[in-house]
């Protein structure tokens, strides 16, 4: 995968592994440049009605063409602090699941936190 999250500029190029198993909505996206290691998820495994709407530019940057909808996916960061989870809503990573590329955004909305606690809900 190749994508930058804000902070880490200077990382670049990632793999997605499942080191939980394929039924778990966590992902490990590790770095290959640098010792660099995000837990993602899915946020729709967190908060069921997650909805933003993504700018132009940032959809452009990503895809070409029309079709895009069928190969967009949304991840989020999580982090791990006191025996608590919390994932950052406010900035999603998008990923076209084609190319495997990404970019992070932050949304405009402030619907949404970057330190939120949650509890993984089952997927419907």
């Amino acid at each position: 995968m190749k994508g930058k999250i804000i902070g880490f500029e200077e990382c670049m190029y990632y793999v997605m592994e499942n080191p939980v198993g394929e039924g778990s909505p966590f992902r490990l996206l590790s770095c290959t440049e640098a010792p660099v290691n995000f837990v993602v998820v899915n946020p729709y495994h967190v908060v069921e009605d997650y909805s933003f709407e993504i700018e132009d530019s940032v959809l452009n940057g990503l895809f070409q063409g029309d079709n895009y909808m069928e190969d967009i996916a949304v991840l989020c960061v999580v982090r791990a602090d006191d025996n608590s989870l919390y994932v950052n809503l406010r900035s999603p990573l998008i990923v076209n699941t084609r190319t495997g590329t990404f970019v992070q955004t932050i949304l405009p909305n402030e619907t949404y936190g970057v330190s939120v606690p949650f509890t993984v809900r089952k997927a419907v």
